[in-house]
């Protein structure tokens, strides 16, 4: 093994099928349902990130199965459209990796260690083991979640991600870094990118712990720091061993090249505030709140409060209805029909060629409220808009107005801007060093540790001339 560097270091059928099902112990078939149904949830979401990087890694993923000596027909590598520093498998094939962790690696051969890694976990069966440890281990479904960053992507990221982690404990952790470390090297990769990611992702545990003030884990618990674990250091120096390399070796490949352009930060799957338009590729629509007025996002609904102490309030909340037989209700039957509430007044309109509905209801006594309801599907974005218990002003009238009236279906376009952060590439100078390059991005009171953290450098490295950094920006 090389020499430490830089780390210096179904489902019907006979009873036994049934009981089989019952115990979590299905065929392939069934356990690859549990991966095209988190697929399909991603996708459904606008959760799955495309493009040139998800190629690349996917490329990555099935040569290093290939090194497993698994059908590469029955491997599925996604990209999510995720900020998290996150990975997980799901039986059946089906390896996820969040953007967010993409972001921290360096370079191919750290990437394939990360696939590697994952792909150790299923060829050692962890997943079924851990469905035998728990009767309610099995993936359930998860909720859309509403219009936030707290919502549907997060939500069900976490759900698979933790279902796919619960159980497995330091021996398999162990058992997926040496197996890792054998595709590594019979793929033509240096095994020390294990020990390189695995440094990686106690960085951000550490800086999670001791900056951010929350707790991490995706690759499990450290008994120590990487650096001084010598279990760890031997797991995967007898994988490595293991390993025959090929005659040639993988090129350098273009990783970080393919990084320029990441988007930083929330997605607009889960929903994104950008001045004051709101954008949620997830939901597939854009909405423009007031100028000057306050928009502030919460679990269940985006309210806007108009400046000055005004009492004015447009919340913006999201109905499901489930699929039934009968037809979905009409904007006028959700407003009193499923709200249950007393209408004063009303009329049907369109916005964006959608149906919708505007009412004046009671509420509280003897205030009123405004309610627009727009359909799209079989989903209702409710409008509520309060002002006094007189009376509605004009100026609150328009604002009410002109907001219900720019909500639109989300185009191609609006995904460029709603993502206004990316990673960067930066050609470092003598003169550059991350405190000096954070306080010029404007990156705040910790924002030389994030590049470091970036980079590779956490927790006091600088840049060196001719370095290629990542940055954002």
């Amino acid at each position: 093994m090389p020499t430490l560097r830089r780390f210096t270091m179904t489902r019907s059928g006979s009873l036994a099928a049934c009981v089989f099902l019952l115990l979590g112990l299905a065929s392939g078939a069934w356990a690859r349902s549990d991966g095209e149904k988190a697929l399909a949830e991603f996708e459904e979401k606008g959760s799955v990130y495309s493009g040139a990087l998800a190629d690349y890694v996917a490329q990555v993923g099935q040569r290093m199965v290939r090194a497993a000596g698994q059908d590469p027909e029955r491997y599925t590598f996604t990209v999510l459209d995720d900020p998290s520093i996150n990975a997980f498998a799901v039986d059946g094939g089906y390896i996820f990796v969040a953007r967010g962790l993409l972001a921290y690696l360096e370079n191919e051969p750290q990437l394939a260690a990360v696939l590697g890694h994952e792909i150790g976990h299923l060829v050692a069966r962890h997943p079924q083991e851990r469905k035998l440890a728990s009767r309610s281990s099995r993936i359930g479904s998860t909720i859309l979640g509403f219009l936030t960053r707290s919502g549907a992507l997060y939500q069900t990221a976490r759900a698979y991600s933790e279902a796919a982690l619960s159980g497995y404990g330091r021996d398999q952790e162990l058992e997926a870094d040496g197996l890792g470390a054998r595709y590594l090297a019979d793929a033509g990769y240096d095994p020390i990118a294990m020990l390189e990611v695995i440094r990686v992702l106690a960085d951000q545990e550490e800086f999670a712990r001791e900056v951010e003030g929350r707790s991490v884990s995706y690759h499990g618990l450290f008994a120590s720091h990487p650096r001084n674990d010598r279990r760890l250091f031997e797991v995967i120096q007898a994988g490595a061993a293991e390993g025959v390399p090929p005659e040639r070796s993988p090129s350098e490949g273009p990783f970080l090249s393919l990084l320029e352009g990441l988007p930083w930060g929330a997605p607009a799957s889960d929903g994104v505030l950008v001045d004051r338009r709101y954008y949620h590729s997830g939901l597939g629509f854009v909405v423009d709140f007031p100028e000057t007025w306050r928009v502030k996002d919460s679990p269940s609904a985006l309210s806007a409060t108009a400046p000055h102490g005004a009492a004015s309030l447009i919340t913006l909340e999201l109905r499901e209805e489930s699929d039934k037989e009968d037809a979905s209700p009409t904007p006028e039957a959700m407003v009193v029909e499923v709200m249950e509430t007393e209408i004063e007044g009303g009329r049907p309109f369109t916005v964006d060629e959608l149906p919708a509905y505007l009412a004046v209801v009671k509420h509280e006594g003897e205030a009123r409220r405004l309610i627009a309801v727009v359909q799209k599907g079989n989903r209702y974005f409710v409008f509520k808009g309060e002002n006094t218990h007189e009376g509605f002003d004009d100026a609150f009238l328009r604002a009410f107005s002109a907001t219900v009236l720019s909500f639109r279906r989300m185009r191609q376009a609006d995904l460029a801007e709603a993502t206004t952060t990316r990673v960067q590439l930066h050609l470092a100078t003598p003169e550059d060093s991350y405190e000096s390059l954070a306080a010029a991005l404007r990156l705040g009171p910790r924002g030389a540790d994030r590049l470091r953290l970036l980079n590779g450098d956490y927790p006091r490295g600088q840049p060196r001339a001719g370095d290629r950094l990542k940055v954002i920006r």
